[in-house]
């Protein structure tokens, strides 16, 4: 359980919940168990023909029965409040973690499977935050006093439902080993599918030009059939498991009332009621214990993948702030003997690359597929850090800037530049959230979003379909330019922004490159309408530089 022990600490950021969670869950607990015995005392007491107060003791178990229900409303409220507050606390930390991790070059992962932890997996702990740690609370308290009632009945009480308290809780222990590997391969499943659907999902257009949709679909369908079938051994093992908690609840009532039958210990008949009240009882926090057992695997191993993404190590170490601000004239792009590979032991992608992008300078980096132009884009939005050399910008090295200070200074148009649902305005606010309307409707200008030529008589309240739906190729290529220009960089970094849009966009870029600038713009291009846009190229060959 160490990974779910891991995880227990976040409840701390949340105490008054925690400790509303546990009072109303103690106060629903002991408030049943107090209704359930008086309510057996007097039952017990009437049917031996002893005296007892009857509409006394019936007004104070409906004045706690009023309390155990507003406590049992209480308790679903906050334990679920709790619960929530938490999964959001914990998502905030996970979505952190892949922003600082991701790209990772050493560990790629399918963005369905890293989906499947950041939704399914965070989503199963609310049963950990819910119903597993106060109620574990309550469960102990609980059994503590059956036990003291237990001895003060008589002592022979204990040892009819201890030994089943045991079994109840042993045979989900055992089972451990078994249920770990079932969870562990419901989350592989569940993940492989997600991951499957989203990847289908992303390639609809393409799987259906291909004819290759039912093949797809089919193979859905097998993994959805596998998973079910997990699925279903699981419920099937915790069926059994239940019906067997059952049984063993029902043993400890005859028992008892085989005790007081039995009259040893001089156990008065009186009591026959009682005596079955808590020796069922005190198999309750049995039953707590064994859901907890049987849910284990399934927490464990949601807690693992949790866990894997926030331990990851970031893809690059920020420098805080301290970086100053830099001058316009010193705001080029220079990479210095950079050296960079993708795995330990792979070829070296970028071999002593040097070469620089001055300030007001348009330069084309070209070259063979696979020659490394976009890793050197990425290494400039420093996504990764060279393995040697250094890359600086207006002169300081990129670790030597924060994070915030970096994407200001330095921005991109990268391949395919997706759209997100929504308006223009909203997709150039991913640049800049606190972007006010001056600021985005001077970047739509420098685009040409605002022109008649482009198209978009509603400017920025044009809406945008889901991946650009609704735009032309020239359309997404004016907003994927005016996205970058939000935050009015000092580097510009254009990676194979028309490689998959038309003829239009290529003449948008184009445009757009001949403006005068006194930005440093790094454009990786194969089109030879927009490397002729460029003021000078930089050919790439075997991860080094020459002018051309």
């Amino acid at each position: 359980m160490r990974h779910v022990r891991r995880l227990l600490p976040i409840i701390a950021t949340r105490p008054r919940p925690f400790v509303e969670t546990l009072v109303s869950n103690l106060v629903v607990h002991l408030g049943v168990l107090g209704v359930a015995a008086g309510l057996a005392l007097l039952i017990g007491r009437t049917l031996a023909g002893e005296p007892a107060p009857v509409a006394e003791w019936t007004a104070l178990l409906g004045v706690g029965a009023i309390v155990v229900a507003i406590a049992t409303w209480r308790e679903s409220l906050v334990s679920h409040d709790l619960a929530y507050g938490l999964i959001g606390v914990l998502r905030d930390r996970v979505f952190t973690a892949l922003r600082r991790s991701l790209p990772d070059r050493r560990d790629a992962r399918r963005s369905g499977d890293l989906a499947a932890v950041a939704l399914a997996d965070i989503d199963t702990l609310e049963w950990l935050y819910a119903h597993t740690v106060a109620q574990t609370v309550s469960a102990t308290v609980m059994l503590l006093v059956t036990t003291i009632a237990s001895v003060a009945i008589s002592p022979l009480l204990l040892l009819v439902w201890l030994p089943l308290f045991v079994m109840a809780v042993a045979v989900p222990f055992i089972a451990t080993g078994r249920v770990d590997a079932r969870a562990k391969e419901l989350s592989t499943r569940r993940a492989a599918l997600r991951a499957d659907l989203v990847e289908a999902v992303q390639g609809l257009r393409e799987l259906r030009h291909a004819g290759a949709l039912d093949a797809r679909r089919t193979g859905i369908g097998a993994d959805d059939a596998a998973l079910a079938r997990v699925q279903t051994r699981i419920a099937s093992r915790a069926g059994i498991e239940r019906a067997a908690s059952d049984a063993l609840l029902a043993l400890a009532g005859l028992g008892a009332i085989a005790v007081v039958i039995a009259r040893i210990d001089t156990v008065p008949p009186s009591l026959t009621p009682l005596a079955f009240t808590i020796a069922t009882a005190a198999l309750l926090p049995a039953a707590q214990i064994a859901d907890l057992l049987r849910n284990g695997g399934t927490l464990r191993e949601s807690s693992r993948r949790v866990l894997e993404i926030l331990d990851r190590p970031p893809s690059v170490v920020d420098a805080g702030n301290t970086a100053s601000q830099l001058e316009a004239s010193d705001a080029g792009l220079e990479f210095r003997d950079v050296g960079f590979r993708y795995h330990p032991h792979a070829p070296l992608v970028l071999d002593a690359l040097s070469f620089a992008v001055r300030p007001g300078e348009t330069v084309a980096l070209v070259g063979a597929s696979g020659a490394g132009k976009s890793t050197c884009a990425r290494l400039a939005l420093r996504f990764w850090d060279p393995d040697s050399g250094s890359i600086l910008v207006g002169g300081r090295p990129l670790p030597a800037l924060a994070d915030d200070r970096l994407r200001r200074l330095v921005s991109a148009v990268p391949q395919g530049a997706p759209l997100l649902s929504g308006t223009i305005a909203s997709n150039l606010r991913l640049g800049d959230p606190a972007a006010s309307t001056e600021v985005l409707e001077r970047a739509a200008a420098q685009a040409g979003i605002l022109s008649p030529d482009a198209g978009l008589p509603d400017g920025l309240a044009t809406p945008v379909g889901e991946l650009g739906a609704g735009l032309s190729g020239g359309q997404r290529a004016r907003v994927a330019i005016a996205r970058a220009l939000v935050v009015d960089p000092r580097v510009l970094i254009l990676d194979e922004a028309t490689a998959a849009l038309d003829d239009e966009a290529d003449a948008v870029i184009g445009s757009f490159l001949r403006q005068p600038s006194e930005r440093a713009t790094l454009v990786i291009a194969h089109r030879p309408s927009t490397i002729a846009a460029c003021d000078r190229v930089v050919v790439l060959e075997a991860g080094r530089a020459r002018a051309d």
